[in-house]
């Protein structure tokens, strides 16, 4: 696999502007994504997640620093065609799905309508939007609309639309937001086997942890820094006393952004530990 870097973030800050107050969102931050890496950037609201993403999808201006998509410098004032960069060379999948859907549209045909307004001449679109439904398992769904589609199927269908001019980078702002565990597992594993074979670039904005272990790559933001960077599932040996304590090492904590408390359930196999979440 080559090891071409797709995405560059070299000290990018970004500060928002808030009336008379200035806000940090992003202080400095560094990161790269190479060609067919699955990344998954964690962390809390507020922590600058989506800052970060919607400046390396063009949407927003960092207020120093440089990015660089797919070789073109975004930060350069220098005549680039950053649409039609972005149109050619990045996919864009949203929580809200059904902002890559047209809802009166089939299937087949809202994967197609990309490559329309690109140009796409209607053989290579017709055979390009065939092959994204056959390798996400929508070739029974090819001609239905989108509102009889389940929640599953229509993200699934999101995905074909955003790879629908085969971009070399998916920005993904948490786009299992609003499925449940099992279908949010099948998109992540949808998402890993296309970096694999390919060759996709994949940076995901998520909160949730478990879904980013499909990731090869976590990084955890915090406050606009990058606090942690994790290469694999992480597993550490933990003390369990006498009278029941656990005593969990502090890159474990840090990891699950477990905060001062925890709620500890047991399960098929073992025990779980999860965020408190207070009551509303």
């Amino acid at each position: 696999m080559s090891i071409e870097v797709v995405v560059r973030c070299d000290n990018v800050i970004k500060i928002h502007k808030q009336g008379a107050l200035e806000v940090v969102a992003l202080h400095g931050v560094d990161f790269e994504a190479k060609r067919g890496e699955f990344v998954a950037i964690v962390g809390r609201s507020g922590s600058g997640k989506s800052s970060l993403l919607q400046i390396i999808g063009g949407m927003e201006k960092p207020s120093a620093g440089k990015v660089e998509v797919a070789g073109t410098d975004l930060t350069s004032p220098f005549g680039t065609d950053i649409r039609t960069h972005f149109r050619r060379n990045v996919g864009f999948l949203w929580q809200d799905f059904t902002r890559n859907l047209v809802p009166y549209l089939k299937a087949v045909h809202n994967v197609e309508l990309p490559m329309l307004l690109a140009g796409v001449p209607a053989v290579r679109r017709k055979k390009r939007a065939r092959a994204l439904l056959e390798v996400t398992d929508l070739r029974n769904r090819t001609y239905a609309k989108v509102d009889v589609l389940s929640g599953g199927e229509q993200q699934r269908l999101a995905l074909c639309v955003a790879l629908s001019l085969g971009p070399q980078l998916l920005l993904a702002d948490e786009p299992t937001g609003e499925l449940d565990t099992e279908r949010s597992l099948q998109v992540y594993d949808l998402l890993r086997r296309m970096c694999n074979e390919g060759g996709l670039t994949v940076v995901a904005v998520t909160h949730d942890v478990v879904l980013a272990r499909r990731a090869d790559r976590v990084l955890h933001l915090q406050d606009g820094v990058f606090r942690a960077e994790r290469r694999g599932r992480m597993r550490r040996g933990v003390t369990v006393g006498r009278d029941g304590t656990v005593a969990l090492p502090l890159e474990l904590v840090g990891e699950a952004m477990l905060g001062d408390r925890a709620v500890a359930e047991v399960v098929d196999e073992g025990i779980l530990l999860s965020r408190e979440v207070p009551d509303a």
